[in-house]
């Protein structure tokens, strides 16, 4: 959950230097900051799963082979990959209200979940 951690530290901090934001605001935002740093791991913990050293950059079953948890462990392949896709969808309508402007956020949370590395 490390990276999750960074994801929404990353977000918290462009809410702080934002002076003077709607705390409501700042509260959707870290809503959708908690999704899709989950929701990053569960893709993380899929791809473990699903992919290869190669395209991973790193040893592929590494949490398996070190008695991990994981989300395909947890809830099957099946379920994880609908966890990733619950996750997202409450991250998108975390930023409800936002308009277009927050388009690129809803891109991040897609690609989140469709990454292959």
């Amino acid at each position: 959950h490390k990276t999750g951690a960074l994801i929404r530290a990353s977000v918290k901090m462009a809410t702080l230097a934002k002076n003077g934001l709607d705390p409501a605001i700042e509260e959707q935002l870290d809503q959708y900051a908690k999704c899709i740093g989950l929701s990053f791991q569960v893709q993380d913990d899929i791809l473990d799963e699903i992919s290869d050293t190669a395209t991973l950059g790193k040893t592929q079953g590494k949490d398996k082979n070190n008695d991990k948890p994981t989300y395909p462990a947890l809830l099957g392949m099946t379920g994880a990959k609908q966890k990733a896709q619950e996750l997202h969808e409450r991250a998108v309508q975390s930023l409800s209200g936002f308009g277009t402007e927050a388009d690129t956020l809803r891109d991040l949370s897609l690609y989140i979940i469709q990454r292959s590395h």
